[in-house]
């Protein structure tokens, strides 16, 4: 009971959807690896039925296969990657974008990484009629629509590596699609170079979509009411991390939306885009503050 407590704790503390993503991924990993190495037939099938199959007709029995694949895992080290690479890179995308846009990413990723996925080994030529089911597990098409999302909201947001060298998060996106790409038909992991590419183009028409760039319809219909009466508007809502320490100091009186302009707040967001949050003034920060509190 003291460990389950401790657990529960960990996951609700500071309602942080990263921390909540990589629990639930352990805690899957290990209940779903118990349950493959058992000497059942039920177990073995169990397994199958989660994991997302190449054959459509094998998905067809299991639709459910589309999401429960990304929280399963071949191995711990498969795991170790996804869950560093989503801890490191998706808390730089939280801390800008909140919680709701890396659990859409990562979820719709994934999705978006499975569906790319039963396409490519059931419409390219040279992939088409296997007579063997292949299956595929991991949350790599999540977690790599997170780092590209991120990487496309801000480019130049400099990550330090082994405390040695900086680099910039666009070139660890741009890395890693380019690798998928030229691994692309080596037969090594096919499937998995697949669901990566997926989730990428996932990422960035999503945060395309946030600026606006991307008109697509809103089906929030307050949202879309406030649009006929107002001036248009960043679709999405600055999220300011509130354990920061460089957190700026709300008045007891809020400011009206006078106290800054459209532009003002669209200069900072783009700032942010640039180079970082960490390159914003206080006077910045503050602005930025109480403009997300009347968006």
């Amino acid at each position: 009971m003291g460990l389950y407590i401790d657990i529960k704790n960990t996951f609700n503390k500071g309602n942080n959807i990263i921390r909540k993503l990589i629990i639930i991924q352990i805690s899957c990993f290990v209940i779903f690896t118990i349950i493959g190495r058992m000497p059942f037939e039920w177990a073995q099938v169990t397994v199958k039925s989660l994991s997302l199959s190449n054959h459509v007709d094998v998905f067809l029995r299991n639709p459910w296969s589309i999401f429960t694949y990304i929280f399963l895992h071949n191995g711990i080290f498969h795991l170790l990657s996804n869950m560093l690479f989503l801890y490191f890179i998706g808390e730089i995308f939280r801390s800008l974008a909140g919680n709701k846009h890396i659990g859409r990413n990562f979820i719709w990723g994934g999705v978006s990484g499975g569906l790319l996925y039963l396409f490519y080994y059931n419409v390219i030529p040279d992939f088409t009629g296997q007579s063997i089911p292949a299956f595929m597990v991991g949350a790599s098409g999540g977690v790599t629509a997170v780092v590209v999302a991120a990487a496309v909201f801000t480019p130049d947001y400099e990550i330090r590596l082994f405390g040695v060298f900086s680099i910039k998060l666009k070139w660890i996106a741009v890395a890693r699609v380019l690798l998928d790409l030229l691994g692309l038909g080596d037969g090594v992991n096919d499937g998995g170079q697949v669901a990566h590419l997926g989730g990428a183009l996932f990422g960035y028409l999503y945060v395309k979509w946030m600026r606006g760039d991307l008109p697509l319809p809103n089906l929030n219909i307050k949202r879309r009411k406030l649009k006929r009466t107002s001036p248009p508007r960043r679709k999405f809502k600055v999220h300011i991390n509130q354990n920061k320490s460089e957190e700026p100091v709300r008045e007891q009186t809020s400011p009206s939306k006078s106290a800054f302009s459209q532009k003002e707040i669209d200069d900072i967001l783009d700032k942010i885009s640039n180079s970082g949050y960490d390159s914003l003034t206080t006077k910045e920060k503050e602005t930025l503050f109480r403009a997300s509190k009347d968006l």
